[in-house]
């Protein structure tokens, strides 16, 4: 008699094989499938209204939130305003647990998000699918479900993993009018990283957390306080810049992406206030190579194609990035910052290479004698899109314009934000030096004037810099 291969084993095990195999968000659909229309109209008959009307007045909700079947336990404390939408108590509890939105979620009342006579409130997407009797978590607001101390909520994020968290309330307050939409005020442990396969306690979060049991309560309530609060996280992507709503969008929840929400909001509040404080001063270098090269025959070169050595001693001079640079400056193979900028006035379409010597480009000799010397850098500043440059000269500039004058610049997050958002470098993680070697880091490295110590030069741009980035981004 013939066998099947898999006669060895229980049906349990072949069953859960299978489910195995499966995509992570596919196992409560093909269970869907299973039940069958009968099964689902019943599903939907036995699915009790949980709602109640909102109280009169806005309250303030403590709750604990629990990570099921953590060892040993993973939790926070929160306060959140009565009128956050379920999508808004999503954003807060992704900032919570550290989590990037990714995949699917859900709210459930009444039982856990799989049980069939809970009430179900649903993420956009499973909305858009319609395979599932609940309501759209957007249109429902806290205050609607969670009153009074004892109330429960269920969450579960990634169908796959099932991080499932259990919010209870500890006790309601009225809200001020100045509350804040969402705070931490307690908690416990790191929470599990994204696509970690469900691992929940400490032995095995060691192997994936570098400090399983580090949690810090200030630096999260900073996170939902100081950051973009969760009832304008999505429409900071509405009133952000135009060439930042992409980004903000893929990027999401991330780490990366709250750190862009922030720097996001920082420019939607104060557009453009550093505009008036370079008017067309820090401008020098950029003005000589303009100025030597639309004299007479340009700038001649050497026949390797190099600055001759007399105009490398006249540049040093106006090149803020030559300041504590060390040699005789006399051949520009040997003077790194000149070379470098050179090259980025001519990877930004400013100067091109004619017979020998250097020219400025059509575009840029207008400006020049035209006067426009700073609106013609400000639209240099970021590359037309279709390559790294691009998506890397945005960023910096975003950071440029938010980081205080002196500082160094995060260039570990824009690496991040950058690999986050699709782009590799020899099939790895974008590594500093791509965005060190950006043509905009040079023309920024060489605007306005910069004091201090040659360390702290190096990762740090002037304030007619921010200023300029500031505009680019604006344009």
């Amino acid at each position: 008699m013939a066998t099947s291969p898999h006669t060895d084993g229980s049906f349990e095990d072949r069953f859960r094989e299978i489910i195995g195999a499966l995509e992570t968000d596919q196992p409560h659909a093909l269970l869907g499938d299973l039940r069958g229309p009968r099964a689902a109209a019943t599903r939907r008959a036995e699915r009790r209204e949980r709602r109640r009307p909102l109280p009169a007045t806005r309250q303030m909700i403590t709750v604990s939130v629990d990570l099921h079947g953590a060892t040993p336990p993973i939790w926070r404390r929160l306060e959140l305003r009565s009128d956050l939408s379920l999508t808004d108590v999503h954003d807060v509890l992704q900032t919570a647990f550290d989590w990037a939105g990714y995949h699917l979620w859900r709210f459930a009342a009444g039982g856990d998000p799989f049980d069939l006579g809970a009430q179900l409130f649903l993420c956009e997407f499973d909305v858009e699918e319609g395979d599932e009797d609940g309501l759209p978590a957007e249109a429902v607001q806290l205050g609607e479900l969670l009153q009074e101390p004892g109330d429960r909520l269920e969450y579960v994020y990634d169908y796959g993993d099932n991080w499932d968290l259990r919010i209870v309330v500890d006790s309601v307050r009225e809200a001020t009018p100045e509350a804040a939409p969402a705070r931490a005020t307690g908690g416990r442990r790191a929470a599990p990283p994204e696509d970690c396969g469900g691992l929940r306690d400490a032995e095995d979060l060691a192997a994936v957390l570098e400090d399983p049991a580090r949690f810090d309560v200030e630096e999260l309530d900073r996170e939902l306080w100081a950051g973009p609060s969760p009832l304008a996280a999505r429409s900071a992507e509405e009133d952000a810049l135009p060439m930042l709503v992409e980004p903000l969008r893929v990027l999401g929840r991330s780490a990366a992406g709250r750190d862009l929400h922030r720097r996001a909001a920082r420019l939607a509040a104060s557009p453009e206030s550093l505009a008036d404080t370079a008017g067309d001063n820090g401008l020098a270098a950029v003005t000589w190579f303009l100025e030597q090269a639309d004299a007479g025959d340009g700038i001649p070169l050497t026949g390797a194609g190099y600055l001759r050595p007399a105009t490398v001693q006249a540049a040093s001079d106006v090149v803020p990035s030559m300041v504590h640079w060390i040699g005789l400056r006399n051949r520009e193979v040997q003077s790194a910052p000149l070379l470098h900028f050179r090259q980025a006035l001519q990877q930004s379409a400013i100067l091109r290479k004619y017979k020998g010597t250097l020219r400025p480009t059509r575009r840029a000799r207008a400006a020049f004698r035209a006067g426009s010397v700073r609106e013609l850098v400000a639209e240099s500043l970021i590359p037309q899109r279709g390559g790294f440059d691009h998506v890397g000269s945005l960023l910096l500039m975003v950071h440029v314009a938010t980081t205080e004058p002196g500082e160094a610049i995060a260039v570990g997050e824009i690496c991040r934000a950058a690999t986050e958002l699709g782009w590799h470098i020899d099939g790895g993680p974008v590594p500093p030096a791509a965005v060190l070697e950006l043509p905009s880091w040079h023309l920024l490295a060489n605007i306005g004037h910069r004091s201090g110590p040659r360390k702290a030069l190096g990762e740090s741009f002037s304030p007619e810099a921010a200023a300029l980035a500031q505009e680019a981004l604006h344009r």
